[in-house]
């Protein structure tokens, strides 16, 4: 199933997600149906803080990368969609490296990596401090990774956390930049403020800027 995400896109240039962190919320998010006969949600994602909550850990990288691999063979035991991984910051290069070449053999399509520096701090939590990996370090976990694919199925995706860590716009494009140019097949900005604003400039500059390169 690793290529059904990118044939997804590719047709409809989107793709629903629908959360999971175990088998049994797994088994319930690959059956969800909003319309009778029709299953509306494309991708399971599995995220860093439901798997952690349902363990009982706060989200801080504790489980590591291989608990979360244990987590996705469960889930793709008892489900057909294609998988989106978050993998955290990814860890250092290596351990990403190591990574994304167990989920892609797995039959993982997707990761999205943040750049914050190892261990990472839960975005909306209040009493955390959040810090920004330096961007031509993250940059070049991306390359590592995918340089180590053996497929052109699977994605790697970078998640940008400047809005997060109370940067402006100005430096989310720079780091859109620097990530697509080291190979990143996609970008996600995060935000937490309540109004759209800065999400739709950044939006709109983004789409300048895959113009560009």
């Amino acid at each position: 199933r690793r290529s059904l995400l990118k044939k997804i896109l590719e047709e409809n240039g989107f793709a629903r997600a629908i959360e999971a962190h175990n088998g049994i919320s797994a088994i319930v998010a690959n059956n969800v149906i909003v319309n009778p006969g029709k299953t509306n949600f494309d991708a399971i994602w599995i995220s860093s803080l439901t798997e952690s909550a349902a363990k009982g850990q706060p989200d801080i990288e504790l489980m590591g990368l291989d608990s979360r691999l244990a987590t996705v063979n469960q889930i793709l035991d008892v489900t057909n969609k294609p998988i989106i991984v978050d993998g955290d910051t990814g860890g250092d290069p290596n351990t990403f490296e190591y990574f994304v070449r167990k989920a892609e053999s797995l039959g993982v399509s997707a990761v999205i990596i943040e750049d914050k520096v190892y261990p990472k701090r839960n975005s909306l939590d209040l009493n955390a401090k959040q810090i920004l990996e330096d961007p031509k370090i993250f940059a070049n976990k991306i390359k590592r990774g995918k340089n180590v694919l053996l497929t052109d199925n699977f994605m790697i995706i970078a998640r940008i956390e400047s809005l997060i860590a109370g940067k402006d716009v100005n430096d989310a494009i720079g780091r859109a930049r620097q990530y697509l140019e080291a190979g990143a097949d996609g970008i996600v900005i995060h935000s937490k403020s309540k109004s759209p604003n800065e999400v739709i400039e950044f939006a709109r500059r983004y789409k300048e800027l895959t113009s560009e390169i």
